[in-house]
């Protein structure tokens, strides 16, 4: 089992799209040498900083309206604090100023399990990652979103914090997603002018990359949610970096 990550006070999270005649690889450099580290001292009392690049050759779902083209994300970043509501123009500053689009949410993650191995900043993590990037049915509510995530995600009473039944169903999870970990980012805000309505982010190491979204799964054979979140998803498929 991995060791308890720090507190999270606050987490940011923002979708990157290189400027135009930046090659994937060049734009890619920069952002692990220099971008996602200046990005995280700009953020107050970051503890940590991960950026995930969409693999170029593997499906994406989400793309972005950039002058007369549509453009595919090329980048998450991901930075917590052990603050609250921490000041975030510096970074969007930063980010704006050195890419083609960025947008950004306030999130609030929720971890469902993490059986991943600690890697130094720097280093790759050794899965390949998803980030299902959803938004909740019209006509309904934040708190019909976030029951029926919480119960498909294995909280079966709706609620976020732990109990018997969540702690029982995570653990049967664990043991069969060794070194992965599937966590919940509930956006509270957003931080920048954004394209999309976006209500959550889930963020999941796989196994291996998807050919596309596939069929709405049937929640019947789920955990007793009821369908909560417009299909398809956005999706970015990739691999991430502990920066920090």
């Amino acid at each position: 089992m991995t060791p308890a990550p720090p507190p999270v006070g606050d987490k940011c999270m923002w979708t990157l799209v290189r400027p135009d005649g930046v090659g994937f690889a060049a734009f890619q450099q920069y952002v692990l040498e220099d971008l996602a580290k200046a990005a995280g001292n700009l953020l107050p009392d970051a503890t940590s900083v991960m950026v995930t690049f969409q693999e170029p050759n593997v499906f994406s779902g989400a793309t972005v309206r950039v002058g007369e083209a549509d453009r595919r994300i090329d980048a998450v970043l991901q930075i917590t604090s052990s603050g609250s509501y921490v000041a975030t123009d510096p970074v969007n500053s930063v980010l704006s100023g050195n890419c083609g689009h960025v947008q950004g949410w306030r999130v609030h993650p929720t971890t469902i399990f993490d059986e991943s191995a600690p890697v130094p900043p720097g280093t790759r993590i050794p899965h390949t990652q998803m980030l299902w990037i959803n938004q909740r049915f019209d006509g309904t509510t934040p708190e019909f979103y976030n029951r029926n995530w919480y119960i498909h995600a294995g909280h079966l009473d709706g609620e976020e914090a732990e109990s018997e039944d969540s702690r029982r169903v995570h653990q049967q999870r664990g043991e069969q997603a060794k070194n992965r970990w599937y966590i919940q980012n509930r956006v509270l805000e957003p931080i920048t002018p954004t394209a999309w309505v976006v209500n959550g982010f889930a963020d999941i190491l796989a196994d291996g990359f998807l050919p596309g979204t596939g069929e709405r799964y049937d929640p019947k054979v789920g955990l007793g949610e009821q369908s909560f979140d417009k299909w398809p998803p956005r999706l970015v498929q990739g691999y991430s970096y502990r920066v920090l």
